[in-house]
């Protein structure tokens, strides 16, 4: 190890430990449900807690009205449709231009 590697500050703590990580194979991704590789014999370890089966993030989302969620959905529609409707209007005008031309 050079001059150059040494920190000064550097106490040799560990800030996250990686040795339980591992390399993907190349052509077949593994995943594993749940963190299943995890290290149980750390003292750290802890099993996650069962609350519903409902991940943290939906606990406080507000409940959507049918009549709600139909407007979102007409409201996406009615933009893309007007998006996609200005793109063919472009290139009709574009594809008339251009055989005016010749």
């Amino acid at each position: 190890m050079s001059n150059k590697d040494r920190y000064d500050d550097d106490d040799g703590r560990v800030i996250a430990d990686m040795s339980d990580l591992s390399r993907q194979p190349l052509l077949v991704p593994q995943f594993d449900r749940l963190g299943k590789s995890r290290r149980k014999d750390r003292p750290d370890f802890q099993e996650p807690q069962d609350d519903g089966g409902k991940p943290d993030y939906y606990q406080d989302t507000p409940v959507i009205t049918r009549e709600e969620r139909n407007a979102m959905i007409k409201g996406g529609l009615a933009a893309g449709l007007l998006i996609g409707g200005c793109i063919a209007l472009g290139f009709g005008i574009l594809i008339f231009l251009l055989t005016r031309i010749g």
